[in-house]
């Protein structure tokens, strides 16, 4: 019996051991999750940003790093929006957590964050309900990026110029295509796109047409300049060099728009290369365009006699496929003359 007594006391001890250190080891990596979180809100301050954290609690014991923070708000210079694209994020509640025994799989998830994104000519505002963002880093001092998911439930896309657009989930993706290389795969589905009543008005839609977009889909590989690891989270994020866009399509009811290409993206953001469009049943679109007022009613059939021709050299007399090039952030359709494109600049 004191045999038994005493190897049953050594078990005993060794788990009392094992759990004082994995209690340590608990306390010290949430501490650390804490610290890094607050490095990374000091830093966007030292580069002119307002950022707020009402409160940080720690969470998960034992088996999860869980950091909730409440009332987050994070809102960029005002002169960064004149450089390219700028994001401010708002959110009552947002949660970050690992596995306690490797900190490199983030995930980030909030019941209902809100998003506004400003630019040269942009002004947006995206709102989300139940969004889950999960970080995948490989194991390494540096910590490059494997993969970055994102899921959300109901969205809506506020837009000055179209009013609200909603849908009902939203997947994003991006895969890190080799170890060391800045290479990514990016995927975007969006289900149930719904524009606003005002867009449907303004593009004259009959009452039978379809609520819904069929297809919001977008495939890209995007080559950067430097890879998605811990530096990126310091005062300059990495930019696009190269987008090809392997295929993205928008469908709603008739019409139908596809698009791929390649775009060199230059330091100063300026973009470079060639854009395939294909559009199904353009005789439709063109009456869309019209009923917005973005063609005068008088130009209809020089344009539709144009469009006609360009589609007759396509060999379908119902679709248009066209090239839309651009040069040094001007756009074009052969020699007619399609305004300035953003500029591709990370914030």
């Amino acid at each position: 019996v004191n045999k038994v007594l005493g190897k049953m006391g050594k078990v005993v001890l060794v788990i009392v051991v094992l759990a004082a250190v994995w209690c340590g080891w608990w306390v010290a990596a949430s501490s650390g999750l804490q610290r890094g979180i607050a490095k990374l809100i000091e830093t966007r301050r030292a580069a002119g940003w307002q950022a707020d954290v009402g409160e940080m609690k720690k969470q998960g014991f034992p088996t999860r790093l869980h950091t909730r923070l409440t009332d987050v708000t994070l809102t960029p210079p005002a002169q960064s929006a004149g450089r390219g694209i700028a994001s401010a994020v708002a959110a009552k509640r947002i949660d970050i957590s690992t596995p306690a025994y490797w900190p490199g799989y983030v995930t980030v998830a909030s019941p209902y964050i809100e998003l506004g994104l400003s630019g040269p000519n942009l002004r947006a505002m995206l709102s989300a309900e139940d969004v889950t963002t999960d970080l995948r880093l490989r194991p390494s001092v540096s910590g490059q990026l494997d993969r970055l998911t994102l899921d959300g439930g109901a969205w809506v896309l506020d837009l000055p110029v179209t009013g609200p657009v909603e849908g009902r989930g939203l997947n994003v993706s991006a895969v890190q295509q080799t170890v060391g290389q800045p290479i990514y795969d990016l995927a975007l589905d969006a289900q149930n796109v719904t524009p606003s009543a005002a867009l449907r008005g303004l593009f004259g839609l009959p009452d039978d047409w379809a609520e819904a977009f069929d297809t919001v889909t977008a495939k890209a590989t995007i080559t950067f300049d430097r890879l998605w690891d811990r530096k990126a989270l310091g005062r300059t994020r990495p930019q696009p060099r190269v987008i090809d866009l392997r295929h993205a399509e928008l469908a709603w009811g008739d019409i139908a728009l596809s698009l791929r290409g390649t775009i060199a993206v230059a330091e100063d953001g300026l973009a470079t290369g060639t854009l395939s469009v294909v559009a199904q049943d353009w005789p439709t679109m063109l009456t869309m365009v019209e009923s917005a007022g973005y063609i005068p009613p008088n130009f209809r059939p020089q344009a539709e006699q144009m469009l006609k021709g360009l589609a007759q050299m396509s060999g379908n007399t119902d679709a248009l496929d066209l090239d839309i090039t651009v040069k040094d952030g001007k756009m074009s359709m052969g020699f007619i003359p399609l305004g300035r494109a953003p500029k591709i600049i990370l914030r």
